[in-house]
């Protein structure tokens, strides 16, 4: 398989342009590590330099990274108030991405990571509570005029290819703001935990198990965004099989149902 990646983008020193990914919400316990992590790993995957920057002072994603015990994206903790010196030196340093992991409740971080980020994703879970407060973000991020879109995470599977209630509620909201709507989120999978302990995803444990394809398909939406046109295509990183577990080897290739409409895609 071979990935899209922007190598004739330059700025005015000859250098290629490195994007960057914030992915943000003021409430937290939406999963924003859980989509930082999956997304700057699958990038990795495709053949890009790849930096994961942890601005949350909990320092889940640099957990993660510790944890793992292969190659992949670089993780570092970075302040917020430090955002743009540190895209500077990564650009410099060749990247071709940086992923932005933040700090919920903090709106001064949240607004410096949406500035200095080419697109911003903003984790939403489809329950009660997380719905009433994306008002908060979305009411904070309007007015900087920056390309965001939300991702659901946490959704319950689907049924008989029909999603849950819940979920189709939250799209009609969310759409409701005027944002683009990844059309693939992330279900409530345990892969997700037991990957993240390791310090791997599950598209690097089980590619064609249903999570996988999940961050696959998160990832094709991001990368379109980031880089819409096709203009020189790089080989990816095979996943890894070394560190598998007996129970999620064996999970078998499982076949997406037909997108229901107004829903998003899933597996």
């Amino acid at each position: 398989m071979s990935v899209i990646t922007r190598r004739d983008e330059h700025d005015g020193e000859g250098q290629r342009s490195m994007k960057t990914v914030a992915v943000v919400a003021l409430k937290g316990g939406t999963g924003k590590t859980t989509v930082s992590v999956n997304l700057a790993a699958r990038a990795y995957r495709a053949g890009l330099k790849v930096m994961l920057a942890d601005t949350d002072p909990q320092g889940s994603a640099a957990d993660w990274a510790k944890a793992r015990a292969e190659a992949g994206p670089m993780t570092a903790p970075v302040k917020a108030g430090s955002l743009f010196p540190a895209i500077y030196a990564a650009q410099n340093a060749g990247y071709d991405l940086m992923v932005l992991d933040t700090r919920a409740s903090s709106q001064a971080d949240t607004v410096a990571a949406v500035k200095a980020a080419d697109l911003s994703l903003i984790v939403v879970r489809p329950t009660v509570i997380d719905l009433r407060a994306i008002a908060s973000t979305v009411e904070l991020l309007r007015p900087l005029r920056r390309p965001a879109a939300f991702v659901i995470n946490q959704a319950p599977s689907q049924r008989v290819g029909r999603d849950p209630v819940i979920v189709s509620e939250a799209i009609e909201l969310l759409l409701g703001y005027g944002l683009s709507l990844a059309p693939v989120g992330l279900r409530t999978r345990q892969i997700y935990q037991t990957s993240f302990a390791l310090g791997l995803t599950p598209f690097e444990q089980e590619p064609a198990s249903p999570a996988g394809q999940e961050v696959d398909r998160l990832w094709a939406f991001t990368r379109e965004r980031l880089w819409p046109p096709a203009v020189t295509r790089r080989p990816e990183r095979a996943p890894s099989v070394a560190r598998r577990t007996p129970a999620l080897a064996a999970a078998p290739p499982a076949r997406p149902p037909a997108p229901v409409p107004g829903a998003f895609v899933a597996v």
